[in-house]
């Protein structure tokens, strides 16, 4: 019998409801609900089921019409919908998005056997192909971890407000909206005309929109002309002139990086993100908004250097044995905020960054986080021991604080410097 989700049913098949309907009763109190799990006992010519509930083990007949617009087979759900049942065995898809709390109901399904499907490999989606988890993907045991991690129980209103005001969970949100807000700003600046061009790229660089890197290009040629006032394509043009790109891993990535740099009117509210260019800051519009959103992001990021380096705790990415500047806490603590890594990873910097800035300044913070390696009684770290203690004095005192418009100290010394 063809069932309402396509598939077909026979005597013996487990099939769903998922329709509530008061005249298909089982009993005086009890009728056929959605959710309502039920095993085919009969099939009729005019397409009718006889059913038998699962847990009361009453039985109903089912109209066609009912069958064919309400029903499916009931071997698989979500998770959601298989609270309460029980099976002899599970077998269970994750993508890495689940709660525990989803990842205990669906481990507590069956009876003999319970097994795990971890989603590893991108869905083949062309508009995720640049998100940095399909650029590097985590392995099984990290998915397990993440979802570890997520807890959804319900919070109080009190925690909730409490969390809401913490400046490292405002940080990560604080930073998106300005660099959203700076590439608006530029899109708008060199009008829609221009932006349509632009991403037409691929007829000069044949694939270059499908790189995973593309984004950031393009933001960065956006940026240039609404600086300069000179059409995108002809820095993009400018930059194709270099080696030959197609042994390239990431044309686009590599393109950025032969881009000149903007000579923004300062630098920007955290070391690795854009400033304000001089034309967007003397806008009308744009550049007090702009530099309201960059004075939150540095008010905020100097609030958490403060409470790390009063924390006396030791960081949980510290190595162990380990004694890390106040310097180096704040910063690592800043970078995590910023970028919305789980206080519980273990890694300083969490995963891969897309974007040249990021991806220069995480490496030179795990570069010293990686430095702590070298315990003391180590031949090796005693005679470059010398060597090193200018440097890391230099990062010490040279520190700057975070650039908020109007106050523009000198350029800041990169962790490890």
């Amino acid at each position: 019998m063809r069932l309402a989700d396509g598939t077909s049913a026979s005597v013996g098949d487990v099939i769903i409801t998922r329709t509530n309907d008061r005249r298909l009763r089982m009993s005086a109190a009890d009728w056929v609900k959605n959710g309502d799990r039920w095993i085919v006992t009969h099939v009729s010519r005019q397409g009718a089921l006889t059913v038998r509930h699962n847990r009361s083990h009453r039985t109903v007949k089912l109209p066609a019409d009912y069958v064919r617009e309400s029903t499916g087979l009931g071997y698989a759900t979500t998770i959601h919908g298989a609270q309460g049942v029980s099976a002899d065995t599970m077998h269970g898809l994750l993508t890495g998005q689940e709660s525990r709390q989803q990842l205990y109901t669906m481990l507590t399904r069956g009876r003999h056997a319970n097994h795990l499907y971890l989603k590893v490999v991108s869905d083949g989606d062309a508009h995720t192909v640049i998100r940095p988890e399909t650029v590097a993907p985590l392995t099984p045991t990290e998915t397990l971890q993440q979802i570890l991690a997520s807890d959804d129980a319900p919070i109080s209103a009190t925690t909730l407000l409490r969390e809401l005001h913490d400046p490292a969970v405002r940080l990560h949100e604080a930073v998106q909206r300005y660099t959203d807000a700076l590439h608006v700003a530029a899109e708008q600046l060199v009008g829609p005309q221009t932006v349509a061009a632009l991403d037409r790229a691929d007829q000069l660089v044949p694939g270059l929109t499908n790189e995973p890197a593309w984004p950031s290009l393009r933001a960065h040629l956006l940026a240039l002309a609404a600086e300069t006032g000179e059409h995108p394509l002809l820095h993009l043009q400018i930059a194709t002139t270099g080696r030959d790109l197609r042994t390239a891993g990431d044309m686009a990535a590599v393109l950025n990086w032969r881009l000149p740099e903007l000579a923004p009117a300062g630098r920007g509210p955290v070391p690795w993100l854009p400033g304000i260019s001089e034309k967007l800051s003397e806008h009308p519009a744009w550049g007090d908004y702009l530099a309201k959103r960059a004075r939150l992001v540095a008010d905020l990021a100097q609030q958490i250097r403060d409470h790390a380096c009063r924390d006396d705790a030791q960081p949980v990415w510290a190595p162990a044995g380990s004694h890390p500047s106040t310097a180096l806490i704040g910063e690592v603590a800043i970078w995590r905020a910023a970028n919305g890594i789980d206080q519980r990873d273990p890694r300083p910097t969490g995963g891969v960054q897309l974007e040249t800035g990021p991806t220069l300044w995480q490496q030179r913070l795990d570069q010293a986080v990686a430095r702590l390696n070298d315990l003391p009684g180590n031949p090796e770290r005693q005679g470059r021991q010398a060597g090193r203690t200018t440097r890391d004095r230099n990062y010490d005192d040279r520190q700057r604080p975070y650039q908020i418009p109007g106050r523009r100290p000198g350029g800041p010394s990169a962790p490890g410097r």
